[in-house]
């Protein structure tokens, strides 16, 4: 070739890239491999190139996204396996609104006790945990329910009971209170009712935390015994009980002449007293007054 062919070969421009072949080829690269594709480095930013705008990165997945599904184990006996329900939600305030029903229904199933305030705080302190391996037992028909999870655990556990201790993150607190009030309320309220909250550590780390109330923690107390209602009386059933009590011991006859009424009269209206246990006979048909006819008068006089 011509050394002004070679210049006038420079001057019009690099040639376009094809594959190399025979002489040509560069080593180390195939004989005719096409256009190679160099992989680009993924990057959090939107950049640009031939006039075209690259796709953005991806968002973060959801709170929940790569999380087991919460499950309620339900021991009927143990001695047999248990009935397992597992929640499944896609949104975390409505995974805690569906745990915490869905436990405090097989536990009231099962005779349990277990107010629902109390679960619904235990299940919040979850997200401490981010839902991660939450298993809930349900146990002693409905009386006693464990919580458990894989999460971080619980370093200071007494400190944990007590009002004010927390370790919500704010990203937490867009979904509870976080203000150290949890299990605090638990506490005191399973204590009200002679219930106890135990916190433990799970195995191969995480949080154990279990509710328990004695089989009677919500047996109303015992009734006092009902208060003698006052008799209804008549005007003229009180002024003989009053006559009774001035004469001490008397027969219709006596009565009727002192209240201006018949001796048949007086002795209905004796009989009518004596049913109600205010007077009673000391033969000869006279009355006189029992202690409870004495009681009546006190509260009319």
């Amino acid at each position: 070739m011509s050394m002004d062919s070679f210049l006038e070969r420079l001057l019009d421009g690099p040639p376009s890239r094809t594959s190399a072949t025979g002489a040509d080829a560069v080593a180390g690269e195939p004989r005719n491999a096409g256009p190679i594709a160099v992989a680009a480095e993924p990057d959090d930013r939107t950049a640009e190139a031939d006039g075209e705008a690259l796709p953005t990165a991806p968002q973060l997945p959801s709170p929940l996204a790569g999380t087991a599904a919460p499950r309620i184990a339900v021991y009927d006996t143990l001695t047999s396996p248990p009935r397992v329900v597992s929640i499944e939600r896609d949104q975390l305030p409505v995974l805690m609104d569906a745990l915490a029903t869905e436990t405090y229904r097989a536990s009231r199933e099962q005779g349990g006790q277990i107010p629902y305030t109390v679960i619904r705080e235990l299940i919040e302190n979850l997200i401490h945990a981010s839902f991660r391996d939450v298993v809930v037992t349900i146990l002693d028909g409905g009386q006693t329910i464990r919580i458990s999870d894989h999460g971080p655990g619980i370093a200071h556990k007494e400190r944990a009971v007590e009002p004010g201790f927390t370790t919500a993150t704010p990203e937490q607190r867009e979904h509870i209170r976080g203000v150290g009030s949890g299990l605090p309320i638990a506490k005191e309220s399973l204590a009200f009712m002679q219930g106890i909250l135990r916190i433990e550590d799970n195995l191969g780390g995480g949080t154990v935390l279990t509710i328990n109330l004695p089989d009677q923690a919500l047996a109303p107390p015992p009734k006092p015994p009902p208060s003698p209602t006052e008799p209804k009386l008549t005007t003229r059933q009180k002024r003989v009980l009053v006559l009774l009590m001035e004469l001490g011991l008397a027969g219709p006859t006596a009565i009727g002449r002192e209240l201006d009424i018949s001796a048949a009269t007086a002795y209905r209206e004796l009989g009518v007293l004596e049913k109600m246990g205010l007077i009673d006979s000391r033969g000869d048909g006279k009355r006189a007054l029992t202690s409870e006819g004495v009681s009546v008068l006190d509260s009319i006089l």
